[in-house]
């Protein structure tokens, strides 16, 4: 179909009425997509984003308790040889030579 027959049946009339009727509707579906989905500040992005701060905030909560375990364990090394000892024989399986040592398997 040409240009010339859409116009002879009425489709431009048609348009140019249906865009008169809904104008606002159609202004504020455009505005709700260009919000919710195709900026670059869309709400979709900003609930990604949001959920990667959580995630990052738990990581470094976790990464910080760690820290705080390390450093009370570097600090009972650093002053207790019975310390050393104990972590020799539970991660390392070690024993004194007069020892017999029985590894228990779960």
């Amino acid at each position: 179909m040409s240009l010339r027959e859409l116009m002879d049946n009425g489709f431009l009339i048609q348009l140019k009425s249906f865009l008169a009727r809904y104008k606002y509707l159609i202004v504020v579906g455009l505005f709700l997509v260009v919000i919710l989905v195709a900026s670059d500040n869309s709400m979709v992005k900003r609930m990604v984003l949001k959920r990667q701060i959580r995630d990052l905030q738990e990581q470094l909560r976790e990464s910080s308790e760690l820290k705080q375990r390390n450093e009370l364990l570097l600090n009972d090394l650093n002053n207790d040889t019975t310390v050393t000892e104990r972590i020799a024989r539970e991660r390392y399986n070690m024993h004194r030579a007069d020892e017999d040592l029985f590894i228990e398997q779960d």
